[in-house]
């Protein structure tokens, strides 16, 4: 089929990728170049330089408006397919031509910037890609398609992301060989808003469950952190324990400390998270194992 794409991030470029092997992208639409890094050097979108590498036409845009529309209809194609362009798409592009989504829940669960991290942060309601077709609203639009997706006990978003649109994709494929009857979205809507480093902020008051949660949906941006002496730490991983893991009595949440190996994060409600890898303050990535062995002894985390 001869379709647009339009889309920004890593995630969108694997997708371009896999849409190319089976269509015909006659136009894709992305963001235009933004200054990356603590140099600010202008860099393309990831979406720019998979169009470059497979050789497509490509629109750099903030927001689709009349000249950008007028290359659209030039393109001469059947619809245009979106996954996280950044932008909404004007009422006049979607009289223009179908525009369908390929969106990371199960909608109408977690309208918004944030689906697959809060599918996460909810224990897995609402896991899954839908297909579905754009209107004048935020992710409202008739259900072409939908697949549940179960994920891992210790899956974060940034392993989840390349499965759930492979997965998208997929679906997509589907849906023009088997075509059905859209169907208006049933239920109450929830709602997933964009995340920034504030929403990252660790409780480490929460149960450990809701914690580990939390790391998890936040890597691979904007990454959990709290707070080893006055300095920000980011945890990027860690492992949920076996239920007959026993805490300590005197539990202190924020306390970490080694036990049999594994660096051990005290929790509230009496409960523990293994930590597995964190990023102090100025420092790379690393094994919890190697940052705890340069403390001397136990550390307390805010």
């Amino acid at each position: 089929m001869r379709i647009i794409f339009a889309g920004t991030p890593e995630i969108a470029a694997v997708a371009l990728e896999l849409l190319s092997e089976q269509h015909d992208i006659a136009l894709v639409i992305t963001r235009p170049d933004a200054e990356i890094g603590r140099k600010r050097i202008l860099t393309p979108s990831p979406v720019a330089q998979m169009a470059a590498e497979l050789g497509l036409a490509t629109l750099k845009a903030k927001r689709i408006g009349a000249s950008e529309l007028e290359q659209i209809k030039t393109a001469n194609v059947e619809l245009a397919l979106v996954i996280a362009f950044g932008s909404l798409i004007p009422q006049p592009a979607l009289d223009a031509l179908p525009w369908w989504n390929i969106h990371f829940s199960l909608l109408p669960l977690w309208r918004g910037a944030s689906p697959l991290q809060q599918s996460i942060l909810s224990g897995g309601v609402g896991a899954g890609v839908t297909l579905f077709q754009l209107d004048a609203g935020m992710d409202t639009g008739p259900i072409l398609a939908q697949l549940p997706i179960e994920l891992g006990p210790n899956e974060t978003t940034a392993e989840a992301l390349p499965r759930f649109t492979a997965s998208g994709v997929s679906l997509f494929n589907q849906y023009l060989a088997t075509p059905t009857t859209p169907l208006a979205q049933q239920g109450a809507p929830s709602h997933a808003p964009k995340l920034d480093r504030h929403s990252a902020r660790l409780n480490l008051g929460l149960n450990a469950i809701e914690v580990h949660r939390a790391v998890m949906a936040f890597n691979p941006e904007p990454m959990a952190w709290c707070e080893q002496d006055g300095f920000a730490i980011r945890i990027v991983e860690s492992r949920e324990l076996d239920s007959g893991s026993n805490a300590p009595r005197n539990q202190q949440p924020g306390r970490v400390s080694k036990s049999e190996g594994r660096i051990l994060l005290e929790c509230g409600s009496g409960s523990q998270l293994e930590l597995t890898k964190v990023q102090p303050s100025g420092k790379q990535v690393m094994a919890a194992a190697d940052w705890f062995r340069g403390l001397d002894g136990e550390v307390q985390l805010a």
